[in-house]
């Protein structure tokens, strides 16, 4: 998927959180998408991604990665500009589930 854009959420635990929005075949024409809530772990050197909303697997879903023992929760929204709203007003409840696990 390409990268549309992303941009910084704020700080939570030393952590500097971000939101990413991938979709295709382009922004204008979106067909599949993929938002996500991410931070970098400096220590692990990598990017670690603690919620997601995406088309993969059948539907518009939320993946709570910081709960992989839960099942996928399928959505009813049609717009990744959905997605993108759900995640940004809500990142900092996930960050603080995914800090907690």
């Amino acid at each position: 998927m390409k990268r549309f854009y992303s941009y910084r959420l704020g700080e939570y635990h030393g952590n500097v959180y971000h939101l990413t929005v991938s979709g295709e075949p382009s922004i204008n024409d979106v067909e599949d998408f993929s938002v996500t809530v991410h931070y970098f772990d400096e220590e692990k050197e990598e990017e670690i991604e603690i919620a997601r909303i995406d088309t993969r697997h059948g539907g518009v879903h939320f993946d709570k990665l910081y709960r992989r023992d839960e099942p996928r929760e399928f959505l009813d929204i049609e717009d990744y500009w959905e997605a993108e709203e759900m995640l940004m007003e809500n990142w900092r409840t996930y960050a603080k589930s995914f800090s907690r696990r």
